[in-house]
């Protein structure tokens, strides 16, 4: 249904002869504060060479996050040269569908509430500037600080499978090169899974992978809040973050949550006593808490961690706030929390296991530190 009403859109929306109008990506203006760095062709088809050579991502850590571009994403030619054209349509082409429910996302459902969400590509991303016909490096998460080493988004089903991060680069160069038609899509993608879930609440994470890189992209998140809320539907927006001037415009639209594993200088921004925040456990606190099966820890039939014994639990929540220095009486689990009525002040602060459980406390107001164990 979405695919089909979209189509309806491309032919509605600023076409010429059936091509999209092509609107130079204003770097000095509304993206001017993008991080990027131009990258010519050679230099382009150098890293291609490298992937293709490793049979694999080039992902291996560097002084700078390298790009995540699958080596069966990379297009040859008749006579088997890399077809660099090929690989600018794909990339410049619009998404079939921007919005995604990835496995975290779908364990937020709830019997009154759904979650979807959209992601960029994590850390670095590739855009083809269409009317400067150049490439750029994009930094999709210049706040990225200690959590950059494990990010989840880096690895996995993200990293490996083509279609995911293809769409990912899709989505990034919509925004950059067609910010107007990225929002009217977006909405229009939303306001389909609000009417056919007519009655329950619509949660949506922005940036599952990647974050607001510029405050153009935040604004145009607030912009599509504000037009569903005035539409009369029951949608919340929500973001993990770890820009502090994003955080600290104070937004009411979408539910932040700053990520205390950002640079020391987006640290310093938040004022961290009085915000909503999230932090990334590391595993040395917890593995030897939790049944292990051989390297993997081992999961009940709802997919969840299982206790070593009665005691795990508390001794957990002992070690997160010395760690952490955070009042132990405070601290409540993640399905505690869920059976606990939602109110207005920041007052809870949860410890979500690393597998089988969703999202709701980055979307809960009433939640003030989310402690995510790594994963």
């Amino acid at each position: 249904m979405i695919k089909d009403t979209q189509q309806r859109l491309f032919e509605m929306m600023n076409k010429v002869g059936g091509m999209p109008i092509l609107t130079e990506i204003d770097w000095k203006g509304e993206f001017g504060d993008v991080s990027k760095e131009c990258i010519s062709v050679e230099a382009l088809k150098d890293y291609f060479n490298k992937v293709l050579k490793n049979n694999e991502l080039e992902i291996k850590k560097r002084t700078k996050p390298s790009l995540m571009i699958h080596n069966k994403s990379i297009p040859f030619d008749e006579n088997g040269e890399i077809d660099v054209e090929a690989f600018i349509k794909n990339i410049t082409e619009y998404p079939p569908q921007i919005i995604s429910q990835n496995e975290k996302m779908s364990k937020s459902i709830t019997d009154n509430s759904i979650t979807f969400n959209i992601g960029l590509p994590a850390l670095r991303g590739l855009v083809y500037d269409i009317q400067n016909q150049e490439f750029y490096i994009v930094n999709t998460c210049p706040g990225a600080g200690a959590c950059a080493n494990v990010c989840y988004a880096r690895h996995g089903r993200y990293a490996f499978i083509p279609a995911i991060s293809q769409k990912q680069t899709r989505i990034l160069n919509l925004l950059l090169n067609h910010p107007d038609d990225f929002k009217k899509l977006l909405l229009h993608e939303i306001e389909i899974i609000a009417i056919k879930n007519k009655g329950k609440r619509l949660f949506f994470r922005w940036n599952d992978a990647g974050d607001f890189f510029t405050k153009k992209y935040f604004q145009i998140a607030v912009e599509i809040t504000k037009e569903l809320k005035e539409s009369g539907f029951n949608f919340e927006s929500y973001a993990h973050t770890k820009m502090g001037d994003i955080y600290n415009l104070n937004d009411p639209n979408v539910i932040l949550n700053f990520s205390v594993d950002a640079t020391e200088k987006e640290m310093k921004k938040v004022d961290l006593t009085t915000a909503k925040t999230s932090k990334i456990v590391p595993l040395n606190l917890f593995k030897d808490l939790f049944v292990r099966n051989k390297a993997n820890f081992a999961v009940d039939n709802n997919g969840k961690l299982i206790p070593n014994d009665e005691n795990s639990i508390l001794t957990l929540k002992q070690r997160i706030a010395d760690e952490f220095n955070v009042d132990i009486n405070t601290l409540i689990m993640y399905d505690d929390l869920i059976k606990i009525p939602e109110g207005n002040v920041k007052k809870y602060n949860v410890i979500v296991l690393p597998k089988g459980q969703g999202d709701i406390a980055a979307q809960r107001r009433d939640v003030q530190r989310t402690f995510l164990l790594y994963h």
